[in-house]
């Protein structure tokens, strides 16, 4: 029952998943050094291990794990070392929420909340928009699971109720659900 309707429209809270991020003039070096492959800024980038690379410009990057796996966020944490920096870790883990609307209808609610057209047709699988949401900064993700529209959302942990009440608001209208990560697991089939 959670999986249709994270089909149609739903939201879930991803936070306590593995994030990480790192920002520099020398972060895209230093990046490419420890074997990870970059994409183009706001863009994202599967890694060999499931993590998504994130570029937000050309010296930053956010790393998003979609299960507890962390392999690459826990081998780069202990890679880093201020001994030979080029850049910095950013404080993602503590700072940052992280949450997700799935489904067909997730681009038409996203509509009332966001000045960004973020339907498929205009809005690519793993394309970034560092934008507002609600009128707060966030930066959205498309990525899809399975052919389930999908959107992460990364942003302030401070504002995380708000959001929060925005996006079931939002989603009343068109008949959304809360649902658990299962739910958003089951959709990649």
């Amino acid at each position: 029952m959670e999986t249709s309707a994270a089909a149609r429209l739903a939201i879930a809270d991803l936070t306590a998943l593995p994030r990480a991020g790192y920002k520099g003039w020398g972060m895209a070096d230093w990046i490419r050094d420890q074997g990870v492959s970059l994409p183009e800024p706001n863009r994202a980038l599967r890694q060999e291990d499931g993590t998504l690379a994130c570029r937000l410009s050309s010296g930053e990057l956010l790393l998003l794990a979609d299960d507890d796996q962390a392999a690459l966020i826990d081998r780069l944490g202990h890679a880093w070392s201020m001994d030979d920096a080029v850049c910095f870790p950013v404080p993602r883990a503590d700072a940052s929420a992280r949450l997700v609307v799935t489904g067909d209808d997730s681009a038409a609610m996203m509509a009332k909340m966001c000045g960004v057209d973020l339907r498929s047709h205009r809005f690519a699988d793993h394309d970034i928009a560092q934008t507002s949401v609600a009128r707060m900064n966030v930066i959205v993700l498309r990525h899809d699971r399975g052919a389930s529209l999908a959107y992460d959302l990364i942003f302030d942990s401070a504002s995380a109720v708000y959001l929060w009440g925005c996006l079931v608001d939002a989603m009343a209208e068109f008949g959304g659900r809360i649902v658990g990560l299962n739910a958003i697991d089951a959709l990649r089939g």
